[in-house]
């Protein structure tokens, strides 16, 4: 297992995505422990109110700023 630096996923962000659709990615962050990995999106029977695009983005903006986590 190899714990990137948040340095080390800022200037290798594309490649480091790559990877975590084939197996988890771990970052430190302030003292934690951060696992990037894929999820599948489960569906719930409604139409979304969001598009994949929307939803994506938004998991992304978490991961950088804990307080916007849904």
């Amino acid at each position: 297992m190899t714990v990137l630096k948040p340095s080390e996923l800022k200037a290798d962000l594309g490649n480091v995505l790559d990877r975590a659709s084939e197996y988890p990615q771990y970052v430190m962050r302030n003292g934690e422990l951060l696992v990037i990995t894929k999820a599948e999106l489960a569906p719930t029977g409604e139409a979304p109110s969001l598009s994949p695009w929307e939803l994506r983005s938004k998991a992304i903006e978490s991961f950088y700023d804990p307080n916007k986590a849904w």
